[in-house]
């Protein structure tokens, strides 16, 4: 309601700022016309009273002889002109009409001119025949624009006597001389108030009609607008979906074919919303089948890529399992024909084996012997250790001594320097004692620290001796024990040699058989990997198109997720408008 309102407000305002302006400027050249037509209408009456004047000049002729006497207002011709002079104040706008003498004195800044004869009021005022009056200013330029044209206006001026504008003008005789000055002063305040008075009255007379024809335009306005108002209405009820208006197309103007063309432009875009609004069902319902089965699509293929893939994790497996079997069955013949060649060896070998177990019998009993001499050495080894070790703990008794004597003999080197300091000159020898005294307790204190250390090395190396000759002792008594049982296993091993020479005759043949049984299993492996190699590529190649398959099913299933989005969100836009 506001921009419609609006423009109806700003058509007002604006024919209303030009018919203000057009009064304006009426009202102006009106004023200029007033004026100038005062103007002129004072110029007619100056003129017209000039010739009146004019036709008096052999009264003035007189009247300038009898200027200064008393005979000037006693004769009946010069007070005919007096009386025209006076009967001239019976305008509104004159004031005062005078004749001056023809001659003028210039005195710069004024202009001096004398009196003839005027109207009785400027007698009063004290401006007598024969005064002469001091013009300046703008009656002075009048002057000055008279002489040199014969005829001057002047402007608005002022003097002790009022606020004037004068027109002045020269009095000829027929010969062409200036006989005389006549001018008439105006009262501006009259003029100005006239002028004034007809201003206002032209002023609100063109107020009045310019009220009144803006009042007849707002009505055109509104009244030419009211439809464009109603179809603005519509369009509001256009732009909020509603589809069903229709605009009233009552003329053949502009208005009508505007209210004719938005008629076929709503017919037209009820028919492409209807179209739009099938459409838009028929992709949505298309978009979610296309999706259904999409997602139905993308699951079966996703399930047949799994099995597929197990199945060629399977044959993978098979086919790594078939190489690994057949490796194994390689070895295993290679192995059983070592076995059979073996066994061939260690029936041979088994009778030297007897013949040196019965060798290495009697050997360890010959080392039971040599055994019991060895335990007999170690211990006495021990016992010279325990002696090292208690003769070690007496010397570094003794080096403890000598490092306390070092010690003692260094405080005692030590107060011999001071004592000796304290002698000054005389016990500089006995300075020098002491100091090499300390030297070797110094010395001493150091070898015995470094015996010490030794002692200590000395006493650990006997520890660990010690410590090592009693695990030896245990392991001789250890070992004289298993030389022993090693003989008593020597003469078992004798009897088991005869009885596995007997088994490995027996092993040798059956080994043999199942070397050539061997050989073919291997055979049969071989193909069987073969096969499995070809079937898991065949498996791989499957999975690889089946997950090529099913990304472009999640594809198609993104894209008519998509669509079925969009042919929502179409639908929803469309469902705003109403159709019927």
């Amino acid at each position: 309601m506001k921009r419609r309102s609006s423009l109806v407000l700003k058509s007002i305002i604006v024919l209303s700022v030009l018919f203000f302006l057009m009064e304006s400027v009426l009202s102006t050249l009106n004023n200029l016309r007033i004026k100038n037509e005062q103007m002129e209408g004072l110029n007619n009456m100056v003129w017209t009273l000039q010739n009146v004047i004019a036709s008096e000049i052999p009264y003035i002729e007189k009247a300038k002889t009898l200027l200064g006497t008393d005979e000037l207002m006693k004769d009946e011709q010069i007070l005919l002109v007096q009386k025209q002079l006076d009967s001239m104040k019976g305008n509104a706008k004159v004031s005062n009409s005078y004749v001056y003498m023809p001659d003028v004195q210039d005195n710069g800044d004024s202009s001096k001119l004398t009196l003839i004869l005027a109207n009785t009021e400027l007698y009063q005022k004290g401006l007598r025949p024969g005064t002469v009056y001091e013009a300046k200013g703008a009656f002075k330029n009048a002057i000055e624009e008279m002489n040199k044209q014969g005829y001057a206006v002047s402007k608005v001026y002022s003097d002790d006597f009022g606020k004037w504008i004068s027109i002045i003008g020269e009095v000829k005789d027929i010969s062409g001389k200036r006989v005389a000055i006549f001018g008439v002063d105006f009262n501006y305040s009259v003029i100005a108030k006239m002028e004034r008075d007809r201003t206002i009255e032209t002023t609100l007379i063109g107020t009045g009609l310019a009220i009144l024809f803006i009042v007849i335009v707002i009505f055109m306005v509104r009244a030419i607008l009211r439809p464009i108002s109603q179809l603005s209405k519509l369009s509001i009820q256009v732009a909020e979906g509603d589809l069903t208006v229709s605009a009233n197309v009552k003329s053949k103007d502009e208005v009508g074919v505007l209210a004719a063309s938005f008629n076929t432009m709503i017919g037209n875009i009820r028919h492409l919303i209807e179209n739009v609004q099938q459409t838009s069902e028929k992709v949505s319902q298309s978009s979610k089948a296309l999706s259904a089965s999409a997602d139905q699509t993308s699951q079966a293929t996703e399930e047949i890529t799994r099995a597929v893939q197990e199945v060629a994790q399977g044959s993978e497996t098979q086919m790594q399992s078939a190489l690994e079997s057949q490796i194994a069955m390689e070895e295993m013949s290679v192995g059983i024909q070592r076995i059979a060649e073996y066994s061939s060896r260690l029936s041979e070998h088994a009778q030297e084996v007897a013949q040196n177990a019965e060798a290495g019998n009697r050997v360890v009993r010959q080392s039971v012997d040599e055994m019991a001499g060895i335990k007999t050495s170690v211990a006495d080894t021990m016992n010279i250790l325990k002696e090292l070790e208690q003769r070690s703990l007496e010397i570094e008794e003794i080096v403890s001594i000598i490092s306390n004597i070092a010690g003692q003999t260094n405080l005692l080197a030590l107060n011999a320097s001071i004592e000796a300091a304290r002698v000054g000159e005389h016990g500089k020898g006995f300075a020098v004692v002491a100091q090499e005294v300390r030297k070797l307790a110094e010395l001493s204190g150091s070898s015995s620290e470094q015996i010490s250390g030794m002692l200590n090395e000395i006493t650990s190396y006997i520890s660990r001796a010690s410590a090592a000759m009693n695990t030896s002792i245990d392991q001789v008594e250890q070992g004289s024990e298993s030389v022993q049982k090693a003989g008593e296993a020597f003469e078992e091993i004798v009897v088991s040699l005869q009885n596995v020479n007997e088994q490995v005759h027996e092993v040798s043949a059956s080994a043999q058989q199942m070397s050539a049984g061997s050989e073919q299993v291997a055979a049969s492996l071989e193909e069987l990997a073969r096969i499995g190699k070809n079937a898991s590529g065949h498996t791989q190649s499957v999975a690889a198109s089946s997950e090529e398959q099913m990304a472009s099913m999640q594809e198609i299933a993104g894209s008519a997720a998509l669509l079925r989005g969009m042919a929502d969100d179409l639908e929803k836009e469309v469902r705003v408008f109403k159709l019927r």
